[in-house]
């Protein structure tokens, strides 16, 4: 199945940047016109003052119903996400509240490992190239051009803060930053196989129960191999886990790990761009849990000195994906259900089988298209989005 090559290209899935420069009125408060998606109105929601939502640049949370996963109230229990990638600008205005905390390091003894993990200090999680519980982007990653921190703001950038976005898991999510891979076009900008090994067991065993995978990588070990079996395939995983996956879009003839693997908690991010089509170029991935979401236009956090950028590529479908998971998973009737539960119950039962779909793509297994992601099953008779009223979108009834 797999090579015992030791080191290959960490390939990140975005493609270009708008380089929109600094205005008296920040970019993304200004109406971005990038896209020719039409997405619903948003969901009522007068006490929201995030300027990128008003300005009706978030047109992506909308196309989701990602707005129907915020609650009222805070999540009493948000869904952990992993995010694997160089690392984030965790003091950012739209994360610095959204990160998930190793509490007893938070209030442990510097330069302790307080709860015995192996690690010291991992408060907000760990920094795997350096081994440093510092997960800020180092190298060039310091700067606006960090991957990280775009990706977590599309998973839980907090909502109704009066600065920049919000995103699907803004209320349900909490981010692990795990940093894999270097930003110094050098040997630790590879996806080191064993790097991996040691972040996902770290992942899961601190609780993550969403992993996010805005990368893709060709070669693997068989080490590699039967650590993400054991957290996405095996029945009675100790700490499974759903691994959320980007298929890339720019004509790359394989998915790349981790969409390649089979496995059963493996669900794939299929990048949709304008006119609610699968995007040009988007690789052939195994059948599965397959999911389009929104790759173009799409507005996130950044580094200085502009802290926002604007992206299109398969990343963001993996990042909005994944926050959009957390934000149903967090919120009633599902914030009980055990992993396996929400895969049967809610992604494989709702959501793949919705009547909401793509375009027709042009080879198989795109050629009726694929089914958009959402999160119409928390659609009740106050909170409504019009991308919900398609035919046969029934509410889920309360258990």
């Amino acid at each position: 199945m797999s090579s015992r090559i030791v080191r290959a290209a960490w390939v990140l899935c975005l493609v270009c940047d708008f380089g929109l420069g600094r205005a008296e009125t920040p970019f993304q408060c200004q109406p971005v016109a990038c896209s020719t998606l039409i997405p619903s109105p948003f969901v009522d929601d007068p006490r929201n003052n995030d300027c990128a939502y008003h300005a009706g640049n978030l047109w992506w949370v909308d196309y989701v119903a990602g707005s129907l996963a915020w609650s009222d109230h805070k999540a009493v229990a948000p869904v952990t996400v992993a995010i694997f990638d160089d690392g984030a600008l965790i003091d950012h205005e739209d994360l610095r509240r959204q990160l998930w905390t190793n509490e007893a390091e938070a209030h442990g003894k510097p330069g302790a490992d307080d709860d015995g993990n192996g690690y010291v200090d991992d408060v907000h999680g760990w920094d795997f190239v350096d081994n440093s519980p510092d997960v800020a982007p180092k190298g060039e990653c310091r700067s606006r051009i960090s991957h990280g921190t775009l990706m977590a703001s599309l998973v839980a950038a907090e909502r109704n803060n009066g600065s920049g976005i919000a995103a699907p898991g803004s209320d349900g999510a909490r981010l692990m930053i795990l940093r894999v891979v270097g930003c110094n076009r050098g040997v630790n900008d590879d996806a080191n196989p064993e790097r991996l090994r040691r972040a996902l067991d770290y992942a899961t065993r601190m609780g993550a129960r969403i992993l996010s995978f805005s990368s893709h990588w060709y070669a693997t070990t068989p080490e590699l191999d039967q650590a993400f079996a054991e957290v996405a395939d095996k029945r009675d995983a100790r700490h499974p886990a759903i691994v959320v996956a980007s298929v890339p879009n720019k004509g790359e003839p394989q998915a790349g790990y981790p969409a390649a693997y089979t496995f059963r908690r493996i669900v794939r991010a299929i990048p949709i761009g304008n006119d609610d089509m699968i995007s040009p170029g988007t690789t052939v991935a195994p059948e599965g849990l397959n999911l389009g979401a929104p790759s173009a236009c799409v507005i996130g956090a950044g580094g200085a000195p502009d802290h926002y950028r604007l992206e299109q590529g398969s990343s963001n479908s993996t990042a909005i994906l994944s926050g959009l998971l957390a934000g149903i998973w967090s919120s009633p009737p599902y914030d009980k259900l055990t992993t396996d539960e929400f895969l049967a119950r809610v992604v494989q039962g709702r959501m793949v089988s919705t009547p909401r779909r793509s375009k027709p793509g042009s080879r198989t297994p795109y050629l009726n298209g694929v089914p958009i992601a959402d999160a119409c099953l928390l659609e009740t008779e106050r909170r409504r989005a019009r991308v919900c009223t398609q035919p046969g979108s029934q509410r889920e009834p309360r258990p």
